[in-house]
């Protein structure tokens, strides 16, 4: 496949990288290139990441396209983002060929007190591997002058790659000045490198003075420690914290110093905040880069500019509209396509967009559950969210299985070795097989296990496949002290996905101190909204009517934990009542509930389907019905799985009373289960708890999950 312009790097970067990246996408596209993506993971980044939004949203509006793993691409140039992302060889062949490359060096290789900050020889000659002849181009002046000092220099483009941006989607309005004090800010990562060195010389800069507002976006505990604690006319937010457009807003002058051990490579912040309106105050040593769209001078002067221009209006709209047309002139979208018709001339219209017809990319899942369906429901509550260009296959130790053939996702079954009575080490031996013939045969991108044990056979068979990106999803909750052993093996896994858990500020297991790999989503569940019925639709289908109390009961599979007696008293405290109660049949449970009058056993998937129909539920409080139950807003009386094997249940079901969003019952209490079904028998109490459960969050981590695995499908190790 041809374009015009092919972009290598790690996408995944949070910060200026990524922005300019995506910045010059938009650029190329307005100039009529076309415009592939090679994704690669570099060494920077230890921990997992999603692909940037701002390159996410470029690949969205069709400006540039992600090139699967296995597709051969070709361009006109090649552009390798990053000199660090290229530190080490790819695990498997890149398949990238181009007429000219060049590698942006978006970071000096020496520091300011000179030492290296990678090794230029070996990532020049790793690239000349991969791509062949090839030049490196600075992306600012400050960078240039650093490769003065290097021994053995790289071959240098003729022009800086400057940083551009799309100043209309960051121009502000500024009528006036903000309030009657002036207040200066900055946004940028919270590195000790990016501040001044000593507390006096920030305190210049930022002064602790009641007639100025200083904001931050981007602060952190080493800066609150230099100062000695805020100043009271401070304000800090954490990096991330605030939309950049919106921040720059809160500010007039944007003010950045930083440490003299700190080379600035470019100053994407800067840009930003010049495109804003506000008015720069930077050291003399950005004026090469920005002219005449900034004021520079020593951190001892700030103060002084800063009350002469907010006493002078006029100069301050002055400076301000030269900030923003030199940015527009220097920096624009229209230069950063016009660099690249000085290389190729006019886009190419042979070049194709897309990859149609392209093998799809692979995500394969695993799960245990001898004893649930809870690690399979969740599995393919994300697997039926991936795009379109990623293709499922779940793998499981449920019997319960064959739902996925049901919704369409190719499947296949390993059983458990308690359910055959198969030696655990034998058992073990077999997966190993079971797993590796698994992958060889399905070449995943992305391998997703879904279990609280990582059994010790499928991280051998994992090993074999270095290439294969490795995620676990790891629900937390465990019980205190619990499964050491089990929590060590996160090595094997590049990341650890973490459903979110609504109980979460009461849990007390390992999980909460195991955070390096630990990506966080909001509760994960099975349906989409719209999948449920209706209340009408549903009561018409398990023959309840309009007017009738309905009671569902979910107990579970009940394989490893019998709820027979409570069940029992429940319905001998209901069906008298001529109360309907209709009892969830899980699809693996080894037993049936014998009929009764009044009692209708539902034996489907999901149950989540139906809950509309019921006036409350009496469930077990595991991590699936939980979490579904909250967000229907059904009035649920949660009765914990006592079973030591199952995470802490009883937490769970406790934390959502003490919200009052649901009431709770233990085991070994039935007097207490007795009393919270007469309080939920009164219509006010089930009013109280619905509303309660409105006032939760109510996003699908399941779509956030999924967009993690994509992500990961198309990214080379």
């Amino acid at each position: 496949m041809r374009f015009d312009v092919v972009i290598v790097g790690d996408f995944r970067f949070p910060g200026g990288t990524s922005t300019s990246v995506a910045a010059e996408i938009e650029a190329l596209s307005r100039g009529g290139y076309s415009v592939a993506l090679v994704p690669l993971k570099g060494g920077v980044l230890k921990f997992p990441h999603f692909l940037n939004g701002s390159i996410k949203s470029q690949i969205e509006r069709k400006n540039a396209v992600l090139v699967p793993p296995d597709e051969n691409v070709a361009a006109r140039l090649c552009l390798l983002h990053h000199p660090q992302v290229f530190m080490n060889y790819p695990q498997a062949p890149l398949r990238v060929e181009a007429e000219q490359t060049i590698l942006v060096a978006h970071h000096p290789p020496v520091d300011g007190d000179g030492r290296p900050s990678y090794d230029v020889s070996a990532i020049d000659r790793i690239a000349r591997d991969l791509f062949g002849e090839l030049s490196w181009a600075p992306v600012g002046p400050k960078v240039r002058q650093a490769f003065a000092g290097v021994t053995s220099s790289p071959k240098l483009f003729a022009e800086d790659w400057l940083n551009i941006i799309n100043v209309d989607a960051f121009r502000l309005q500024r009528d006036g000045f903000l309030s009657a004090r002036p207040v200066i800010g900055r946004h940028s990562r919270p590195d000790p490198l990016k501040w001044p060195d000593t507390k006096e010389e920030l305190l210049q800069a930022y002064p602790a003075s009641p007639d100025i507002r200083v904001r931050f976006l981007g602060g952190s505990k080493h800066l609150e420690e230099r100062v000695g604690g805020y100043p009271s006319n401070w304000e800090v937010l954490e990096f991330g914290a605030a939309d950049v457009k919106a921040f720059l807003g809160t500010i007039d002058f944007f003010v950045y110093f930083h440490s003299e051990k700190w080379i600035e490579a470019f100053g994407r912040s800067i840009l930003e905040a010049i495109a804003s309106g506000a008015v720069a105050i930077l050291p003399p040593s950005f004026e090469p880069l920005f002219g005449d769209a900034a004021i520079y001078c020593a951190p001892s002067d700030v103060t002084r500019i800063v009350s002469e221009l907010h006493a002078d209006p006029a100069e301050y709209a002055r400076q301000s509209a030269r900030g923003v047309a030199y940015v527009s002139e220097h920096f624009g979208l229209d230069q950063g396509w016009r660099r690249v018709e000085r290389l190729l001339g006019k886009p190419n219209k042979t070049s194709a967009p897309f990859f149609e017809g392209s093998k799809k990319n692979k995500a394969l899942f695993l799960t245990s559950n001898g004893v649930g369906m809870g690690h399979l429901t969740r599995a393919l509550a994300v697997a039926r969210r991936l795009p379109d260009d990623v293709e499922p296959v779940v793998v499981s130790m449920s019997k319960a299985f064959g739902i996925s053939a049901g919704l369409g996702i190719e499947c296949d079954y390993i059983p458990f070795h308690r359910s055959i009575g198969m030696d655990r080490g034998d058992w073990q031996i077999a997966l190993e097989d079971e797993v590796s013939e698994l992958i060889g045969y399905h070449q995943p991108q992305v391998f997703a296990f879904d279990g609280n044990v990582p059994y010790s056979g499928m991280l051998r068979a994992l090993d074999r496949y270095p290439a294969l990106w490795k995620v676990w999803f790891r629900r937390s909750m465990w019980s205190p002290g619990v499964g050491k052993s089990h929590i060590e093996r996160e090595v094997a896994f590049d990341a650890v996905i973490e459903p979110g858990e609504i109980a979460g500020s009461l849990d007390e297991g390992l999980t909460r101190s195991f955070r390096a790999k630990t990506v966080e989503v909001a509760p994960i569940r099975f349906l989409h909204d719209y999948e449920a019925y209706s209340r009408e639709e549903a009561r018409s289908l398990l023959g309840i009517g309009a007017d009738d109390i309905a009671v569902l009961l979910q107990l579970g599979s009940e394989n490893n934990f019998s709820f027979s007696g409570i069940r029992a008293q429940i319905l001998e405290r209901l069906l008298p009542k001529g109360i309907k109660v209709v009892n969830a049949e899980w699809l693996i449970r080894n037993e049936e509930t014998p009929s009764q009058v009044g009692l209708i056993n539902l034996r489907d998937f999901p149950i989540s389907k139906y809950l509309d129909a019921f006036d409350f539920a009496i469930s077990a409080a595991g991590y699936n019905t939980f979490h579904e139950n909250l967000h229907a807003g059904l009035p649920t009386i949660f009765v914990a799985n006592e079973n030591p094997e199952q995470d802490e249940q009883w937490r769970r079901a406790h934390f959502a009373e003490l919200r009052g969003m649901a009431l709770a019952a233990r085991t070994f209490d039935p007097h207490g289960l007795m009393s919270a079904i007469n309080r939920l028998m009164d219509e006010n109490e089930r009013i109280s708890i619905r509303d309660a459960c409105q006032k939760e969050k109510r996003e699908n981590g399941a779509a956030e999950a999924a967009r993690f695995l994509a992500d990961y499908s198309y990214i080379r190790r």
